[in-house]
């Protein structure tokens, strides 16, 4: 094995413990062999190994004999391909692809590669599924969530360690970061006027630029901060923590937290979503609304807990926080120090501070990191977000949600609109208030905080997407019964805006298409 000196292993030991460590990539291979060395007798070395091992496969749901952790890019590239051949091999043996989808599913289950629960025509899911391109995204998202895994497993992911996720991960995602800035610059858009812009060009002119993004976010709080000063709100700043058997170590020493139940990230994650499920459900029932953000974001060993900036109506807002601590609580509730941190309320004095002001710092750290002296931990505030991002993308977990409120999509479409002709002054205010910046008076205009999104002035219009040229109504990569809709504007009381004018020619310049 390349780097991974084995001449201190016993010699007839040395096949076994080749044959347990060849699967992960050389860091973690050293990380074993470390462990491996420190037990005393033969039988403690060899029985750690294997245990470990099997233990990390386990948790990945795959077989130790099919776990490769090791693969490079290109590997990726060829087993992408070689994977999507043999899919197409198995349809081959079906009289139809009712037939074969269940066959093809368990294929694509026994390569460790977790399927989206989307809906799709059986065609459109098979044609996905035959593709390499798919299998290229999911295989490099897998290999990535499955390498996290075990390091968080083998306790690598903490404060003195690696903060929020490992050194691997945040490496692959600065490279990804690379690459798509680089393929976006040689990917040229041209309209039908002939103007041709990079993709690089036309992103950075919208809210994935980190500044754009950052001040977008802002502004929607400082809205609805105005409304709620305006309307008599009660403001309040929560945080929900998971229990203690998410965590897999204690902040200030890095050591292994003893009541670490084998928990990743995701699934507290996915713990979270489930606790913030019943509380809106609760609080609806009660006839609670609501209004505001939500941001998610790691603790040190990449477990992730809730911020919240809500707005209520005052004589709601003791209730809405009972609830909340309730469900908070329910599960472990009665260990120590749950009740002191599991979950936290701040009610905003305004003489004190803003609400927005509150959030500001939780933006800003989870964005670019930018206006801040340093992080939490003390750590460099742009190093600090460069991780929360790769701790994110890795995870796959929404850092910022806007919570009650009016459609973005709406607002970010009423800017783009040129045309006003034949509106009446109502419509016109709330496409002056987008234009403007104005989130709050965009927000009573369009029908008030608490709004129904199906009651609200304007709506996203989508429609087919034809080709100007031909006329022929645009189809799914992966299937041709599949039809493409497209966000074109906004619709109001019938009348069509179309906000998106230009058909894109796209041109690539770059090396890989993939």
């Amino acid at each position: 094995m390349d780097n991974i000196d084995l001449t201190l292993v016993e010699r007839d030991d040395r096949s076994f413990v080749q044959s347990r460590l060849s699967r992960f990539p050389l860091e973690i291979q050293s990380l074993l062999l470390k462990e491996y060395f420190s037990k005393l007798s033969k039988f403690e070395r060899n029985s750690y190994l294997r245990l470990i091992t099997d233990e990390l496969a386990k948790k990945l749901s795959i077989p130790l004999t099919k776990l490769e952790l090791s693969l490079t890019e290109d590997d990726l590239r060829y087993k992408a391909k070689q994977y999507a051949e043999s899919v197409l091999a198995l349809r081959r043996q079906y009289l139809d692809d009712v037939q074969a989808l269940d066959v093809v599913k368990a294929f694509i289950i026994q390569q460790g590669v977790v399927i989206s629960s989307a809906q799709y025509s059986v065609r459109g899911e098979l044609g996905r599924y035959s593709d390499h391109k798919w299998w290229l995204r999911k295989l490099r998202k897998t290999l990535r969530r499955n390498i996290e895994s075990v390091l968080h497993h083998l306790n690598q992911i903490n404060k003195p360690n690696s903060l929020y996720c490992s050194r691997a991960t945040l490496i692959a995602r600065l490279n990804q970061k690379a690459y798509q800035k680089e393929y976006l610059s040689n990917i040229i858009a041209t309209n039908e006027h002939g103007q041709s812009f990079s993709l690089l060009e036309l992103s950075q002119k919208g809210v994935s630029d980190p500044k754009i993004r950052k001040g977008e976010l802002m502004m929607r709080a400082r809205g609805f901060e105005d409304m709620a000063k305006e309307l008599d709100h009660e403001a309040g700043f929560l945080t929900i923590t998971c229990p203690s058997k998410y965590h897999r170590s204690y902040s200030k020493s890095g050591h292994v937290n003893p009541k670490w139940g084998g928990y990743t990230p995701l699934d507290g994650q996915q713990y979270l979503n489930n606790i913030w499920q019943l509380i809106r459900s609760r609080l609806s029932c009660l006839g609670i609304r609501f209004y505001g953000f939500r941001v998610a974001e790691p603790q040190h060993d990449g477990t992730p807990h809730w911020h919240l900036l809500l707005f209520v109506e005052k004589h709601h807002y003791d209730e809405m926080v009972s609830v909340m601590r309730d469900y908070s609580l329910k599960e472990d509730g009665a260990e120590q120090g749950a009740v002191e941190h599991r979950f936290t309320e701040v009610k905003i004095d305004p003489s004190k501070g803003t609400a927005t002001g509150y959030i500001a710092k939780y933006i800003s750290k989870n964005i670019d990191g930018s206006d801040l002296d340093s992080g939490l931990y003390g750590e460099d505030p742009q190093d600090a977000a460069a991780r929360v991002d790769a701790w994110a993308s890795c995870w796959g977990i929404r850092q910022f949600q806007q919570l009650g409120g009016c459609s973005v999509t709406v607002w970010r479409e009423l800017r783009r609109l040129k045309e006003v002709l034949g509106l009446d002054d109502v419509r016109k205010r709330v496409i002056e208030a987008a234009d403007t910046g104005n989130w709050k008076e965009f927000t009573q205009l369009m029908g008030g905080v608490f709004c129904m999104r199906k009651n609200q002035v304007f709506k996203p219009y989508y429609e087919l997407s034809i080709d100007k040229a031909t006329g022929i109504i645009k189809t799914s990569q992966y299937c041709s019964d599949e039809l493409v809709r497209t966000l074109k504007g906004v619709i109001t009381d019938g009348l069509e805006l179309i906000t998106r004018l230009y058909q894109w020619r796209i041109e690539s310049q770059f090396r890989h298409a993939v």
